[in-house]
């Protein structure tokens, strides 16, 4: 099973983005969510499983017959195309190695300016919009092609984004530093202010982001939003 952008467009990607949204999902639930049959879901579940990018957890209840909830695996959240994120995940490895990750330091807020400002170049041109709204729908777009499943919603300050998976799945597991990297691209992309307040290495489902209507926001020693 390819882990390329063809991968990302095929019905069984489809199938674990649903999941990834849910967290864990029978058959039922991923069909629902699709608006496909149950047979169909059951085809590319067998493949995933097959290919090691679900599990599947047997549930008895009661009397009536046994099912099956599924969840992504690791390996599954890596069969998306990540973009700048395998890139971004190693020489963000090796600089926290260089400077220290004492968050503190002079040296890491530096690397982190400029290691999030050239990634942020790489989309600048993507990323369009008058307003934030825009902005950020066109960020989600980008995040959906890079096999990041997204949910956006309107509050009365704004908006909050939940992403399902990550850009730097390998990195984020081992070091924080890739969610604060994550936070302030997206903050450089969409000019306004950007919060994370749910995270998936404590236990969330999906990481959720707050993003403000000005830049006023958690703004960061040195992050430019403009």
């Amino acid at each position: 099973m390819s882990n390329g952008w063809q991968f990302s467009n095929t019905p069984a990607a489809r199938v674990l983005k649903a999941i990834q949204v849910r967290g864990r999902a029978s058959i039922k639930d991923v069909a629902g969510d699709l608006g496909v049959t149950a047979s169909a879901v059951r085809q590319h579940l067998t493949q995933l499983e097959a290919s090691g990018a679900v599990r599947a957890d047997k549930i008895r209840e009661g009397v009536g017959r046994p099912y099956f909830i599924y969840s992504v695996t690791p390996e599954g959240h890596n069969l998306f195309h990540k973009d700048y994120g395998e890139l971004a995940g190693l020489l963000l490895s090796v600089l926290l190695d260089k400077v220290g990750r004492n968050r503190e330091t002079d040296a890491l807020e530096e690397v982190m300016g400029l290691l999030s400002g050239q990634l942020a170049e790489l989309y600048r041109d993507s990323v369009s919009g008058e307003s934030l709204a825009e902005r950020l729908h066109t960020w989600a777009a980008i995040l959906e092609q890079r096999g990041v499943a997204v949910e956006i919603e309107q509050t009365e300050n704004g908006f909050e984004l939940r992403e399902y998976g990550c850009p730097y799945q390998a990195l984020a597991v081992q070091d924080r530093a890739a969610c604060e990297l994550e936070r302030r691209v997206m903050s450089r992309l969409l000019a306004s202010g950007v919060e994370l307040r749910d995270c998936v290495l404590d236990g969330y489902h999906g990481c959720r982001f707050r993003i403000g209507q000005n830049g006023n926001m958690n703004s960061t020693k040195g992050e430019r939003t403009q």
